[in-house]
């Protein structure tokens, strides 16, 4: 082999070095963005995520008072009905032995 021959040999295997250590470097710092691209994902979708835990026990929470505030209601309801029924059975009632004392009274001759 000549030295010129030689000197190819050493450039063309510098070459090829260099060249490798440029893919490398290359696939390294695609790797590294890749990561950072995984990590910036992984953080929003917590973020997101958050947000919707946050959002489903405040929804929760609304839901709970919706369901009281239901309950309020129908034991209001409840409560006056059950008033309205006392008295129309106590004017009922009323009515029933004020005929009964009247046809009494009737019966007995003291209305005459």
């Amino acid at each position: 082999m000549t030295p010129e021959q030689e000197n190819l040999l050493f450039e063309s295997i510098g070459s090829i070095k260099a060249s490798q250590e440029a893919i490398l470097t290359s696939v390294a710092e695609i790797k590294a963005d890749i990561h950072h691209s995984i990590e910036k994902s992984e953080a929003r979708q917590k973020v997101v995520t958050d947000a919707l835990k946050t959002d489903l026990k405040e929804s929760e929470k609304r839901q709970v008072l919706a369901i009281n505030k239901h309950d309020e209601r129908l034991k209001n309801v409840e409560e006056k009905l059950t008033n309205q029924r006392v008295k129309v059975a106590a004017m009922g009632g009323s009515a029933g032995l004020a005929v009964s004392l009247i046809a009494y009274a009737v019966k007995n001759g003291l209305m005459n």
